[in-house]
Formats: structure tokens, C-alpha cells, sequence
């Protein structure tokens, strides 16, 4: 029996560990161990980013990959963080708690597929709605940034982790446009020269923070979406609304009464 090995194994093998990583994830948030967790969806983040990277390098970029790469997704930046919410404080809050622990899985899945039916070849300029891995990686960096252990003790910090949960969840299925990962190259740099400053400081606040300062970098940028689209909203021009008499006035410059 021969085996054929192909340049897209490698790509889809950095998108199973991907799954992998996921699966440790809720491994360990039912046992417990949060912090441990929440580092494991961070390493999926990275083979997440890895896999897409492969396979541009190895131009193996295919419609499987494609498709395999969101149900690992749904799997590591879906399931793994709804379960390690609810096992964190979210169980206590009955049903409600279930409710608003499933809305990252869920509307994480209604943004993938949403995204799979819209793609149009292996490149995107924008993301419709926030990617369900930066929502994921938010929602991780505010339990890093207060500490399990605070976040079990205190109802306003509960209160409030429920707020940002409910709200990248509608920010995933919402329509405000969020740029793709700046790719490293000096031409991309050169043409957009503001991008250097935004990765110079959030590579200030990573050192400053000793790592801790992640929820400032990812709220940022899901909190600029929102930002952007208000702003681009407000300065969108106004149709001024035509009376009965104004149609008249504009049709005829000089009206002449009869």
C-alpha cells in the first residue's frame, strides 16, 4: 500500500494541532486549572495563525484546508472557551449561566459559516464582524489580566466578564469591518507606515505588563472596530429630507405664477 504525502500536510497538520490544543483546553478548565486553559486557546491562536502561514508559503492552499481550519476553530476558539467560562464562574448562574457561556460557541458558528458562504479565493482585505479567535483571546485576557481567583470572588467583576462575553458575541455575527493580521514584510509596512507604530505599542505594553497587559492589545482592537464604524457613520452625508414645496423650488428655479 503506498501512501501519497502531499505539501498540504503540513498547513493541516499545524490546524490538528490546533484542535488539539483546543481539546486541552477544556480538559483542563473541567478539572480546574484556568490559567492553564486559557494558555492552551492561546496556543491554538498560534498554530491558528501558523497553518494560514504554511500554507501561503507552501502555496498548498486548498477548499479542505479551508473547511478544516473553521471546524477546528469552532472547536478551539468555540467549545473551549464556552466550557472554560462556565466551569470558571458561569455554572453558578444556573441556566442563564449555560446561556450566556454557549454564546461564544454559538455565535462563533453562525460567524464561520457566515464566512465560509462569502469567501471568494484564499485572501480577504477585511473581516466581516470579529474573528472568533480574537474574540476567544479577549475573553482569555481578562481572566489572565484579573486572575481566576478574583473573577470566582467578586460578582462585579462576574457582572462585568458577562457584559464582554454577550458582547463579542454579537460584535462576531454584527457587520463592522475589522482588518485582517498585518503580514510582516517591508512593502506592507512602507505602504502603511501607522501599522509600525500600533505593533511597536502593543509589543511596549506586552513588556510593561510582563504579558498581562493582552486584554488592553486584543479590547483595542475589537473596541477600534466599533469606534471605526461609529465614526465613519457620523461623517456619512446627511440626504436632507424635501418638502412639498422644495420640489417645486428645484424642479423650476424661476417658477412663474400663472
Amino acid at each position: 500500500m503506498r501512501i501519497r504525502l502531499s505539501r498540504s500536510i503540513i498547513p493541516n497538520l499545524f490546524t490538528v494541532l490546533n484542535i488539539f490544543f483546543g481539546f486541552l483546553c477544556i480538559i483542563n478548565a473541567m478539572e480546574g486549572r484556568f490559567l492553564l486553559a486559557g494558555i492552551y486557546i492561546f496556543c491554538s491562536a498560534i498554530c491558528d495563525t501558523l497553518d494560514g502561514f504554511m500554507a501561503r508559503l507552501t502555496r498548498s492552499a486548498s477548499e479542505f484546508g479551508v473547511e478544516l481550519d473553521s471546524l477546528a476553530d469552532v472547536v478551539s476558539f468555540g467549545a473551549a472557551p464556552s466550557v472554560l467560562l462556565h466551569a470558571l464562574f458561569l455554572h453558578a448562574y444556573g441556566p442563564l449561566g449555560m446561556l450566556v457561556a454557549s454564546s461564544q460557541l454559538v455565535f462563533g458558528a453562525l460567524r464561520l459559516a457566515r464566512f465560509n458562504v462569502q469567501l471568494v479565493g484564499f485572501s480577504k482585505d477585511y473581516f466581516v464582524g470579529v474573528p472568533i479567535p480574537l474574540s476567544a483571546l479577549t475573553l482569555v485576557s481578562y481572566i489572565i489580566w484579573f486572575g481566576p481567583e478574583a473573577i470566582i470572588a467578586d460578582t462585579m467583576l462576574q457582572h462585568i466578564f458577562i457584559g464582554v462575553v454577550i458582547s463579542c458575541g454579537l460584535l462576531m455575527v454584527s457587520t463592522i469591518r475589522y482588518p485582517v493580521l498585518p503580514k510582516p514584510s517591508l512593502r506592507y509596512f512602507r505602504e502603511k507606515p501607522f501599522s509600525i507604530v500600533v505593533v511597536l505599542g502593543g509589543l511596549t505594553v506586552l513588556i510593561v505588563t510582563q504579558g498581562r497587559g493582552l486584554l488592553f492589545i486584543f479590547g483595542g482592537v475589537v473596541l477600534s472596530g466599533v469606534l471605526l464604524a461609529l465614526w465613519r457613520l457620523l461623517r456619512r452625508p446627511r440626504v436632507r429630507r424635501l418638502e412639498p414645496h422644495d420640489e417645486a423650488d428645484s424642479s423650476d428655479p424661476f417658477p412663474i405664477d400663472s
